[in-house]
């Protein structure tokens, strides 16, 4: 599937927005002379009249206005009494209201049209200037806001269409991600049958020139070579077949487990490599003592970190690897600290990837820090790690409370 990395976002459109303006007073000569001293300041602006209060409240609700511009003194419901009106009102509450009125400017008038709703005022006789700049500043803030609800709109379209396609690439990566992850494991699991063949072949030729006393200085080094490949190639299955399960085990088995029982499993199972190298593994898990989570996914995590800072040690120094734990925020901290080889900062960014091996003179396959990032991740935790060429590496592996 193609994916056009590229939305379809629209133009905006470059017409003005209609501009409608109220005009309310009871005396039609008055309408006349104020839409006579506007109507030719925009060609976009249409004029809506209104002889009462209550006709502008009926207007108001059923037209979208730019300004109203309100007399004062009407008959029956007055300017301030429909400016309340307007303002009680969801659909009309953010109409700007001008004042038109011939009463004197005395503070107690101008301190009730504003407590009524009013953004301003004008005193008769209107000057033509001011009345025309005070309403053509208005209608700019309406156009601004047109615009603006325009420009928010397209960018919500835009942005529901964004997610639209992450959500469509997700959906096909974590597909494709899924099959790459089921022929690795088809392509081990198919793999296994020829190996084991061979080797079965192997045991039958070693025994057949054994029956027959046949000399073997020459031949037997050469099996053990051949042997030693076949176990090779079968960890190399075998840890590909761990990544691949690893993948699919979105729910496993959680239980409250112990750090110190985990470890001390590790190295039982691990004290040929412990006395080879005369290592020292030293835990403190005083502060965080136990976990929920899965004990073969702690195991996993601990024999890789545990056997690695042993295998990498410094031939300079006794290998010393301390084990600990704590609280942080939400969070059950696992630290693994060695004193080994250490990494160059070249080679750091390459330390979680799949067959890649830093230090050549020790076998491997270079898949286990790979399966322990996924076993991290996969339970909504993340790792990280410090290291110092010659002096040694610390892994932070912080397990989801």
């Amino acid at each position: 599937m193609i994916i056009d990395p590229q939305p379809n976002i629209p133009a905006l459109a470059s017409d003005v927005h209609p501009v409608k303006i109220l005009l309310v007073d009871d005396k039609a000569e008055n309408l006349v002379s104020l839409e006579s001293l506007l109507a030719k300041e925009d060609e976009n602006i249409s004029y809506l009249f209104a002889n009462s209060g209550e006709e502008a409240l009926k207007i108001a609700l059923q037209e979208e206005l730019a300004l109203i511009m309100l007399d004062v003194q009407m008959p029956g419901m007055n300017g301030y009494e429909v400016a309340r009106y307007l303002r009680d009102i969801s659909k009309t509450r953010d109409i700007p209201i001008i004042f038109v009125t011939a009463i004197d400017k005395q503070d107690v008038h101008v301190i009730e049209g504003f407590e009524a709703g009013a953004v301003d005022f004008l005193f008769k006789p209107l000057h033509p200037y001011i009345t025309k700049a005070k309403v053509s500043t208005f209608v700019k803030f309406y156009q601004q806001k047109k615009e603006l609800e325009k420009v928010n709109k397209l960018a919500l379209e835009v942005n529901e269409e964004l997610e639209e396609r992450v959500k469509e690439r997700t959906k096909e990566l974590t597909r494709v991600n899924k099959d790459l992850d089921n022929f690795v494991y088809t392509a081990s699991h198919d793999l296994k049958a020829p190996i084991n063949n061979i080797e079965g072949l192997m045991v039958a030729l070693r025994e057949t020139m054994q029956e027959k006393q046949l000399d073997q200085e020459e031949v037997v080094p050469l099996m053990d070579m051949i042997s030693g490949a076949i176990g090779r190639f079968k960890l190399a299955l075998q840890d590909l077949t761990e990544v691949a399960k690893v993948q699919y085990e979105e729910a496993v088995n959680q239980e409250s487990i112990s750090f110190k029982e985990v470890l001390e499993d590790v190295k039982l199972n691990i004290k040929d490599l412990i006395a080879k190298y005369d290592a020292d593994v030293v835990d403190d898990f005083s502060k965080a003592p136990d976990a929920v989570f899965s004990r073969k996914n702690l195991r996993s995590i601990l024999y890789n970190l545990v056997s690695n800072a042993i295998k990498y040690s410094s031939p300079e120094r006794k290998p010393e690897v301390k084990v600990s734990t704590k609280l942080v925020d939400g969070y059950t901290l696992l630290t693994v600290r060695d004193n080994g080889l250490g990494l160059r900062k070249q080679d750091q960014q390459k330390v979680f990837g799949m067959f890649k091996r830093l230090h050549a003179h020790v076998e491997g396959t270079g898949v286990g820090l790979a399966i322990v990032k996924r076993i991290v991740e996969n339970c909504d935790g993340r790792i990280e790690f410090e290291s110092e060429l010659g002096k040694g590496t610390v892994f932070n592996v912080y397990l989801k409370n």
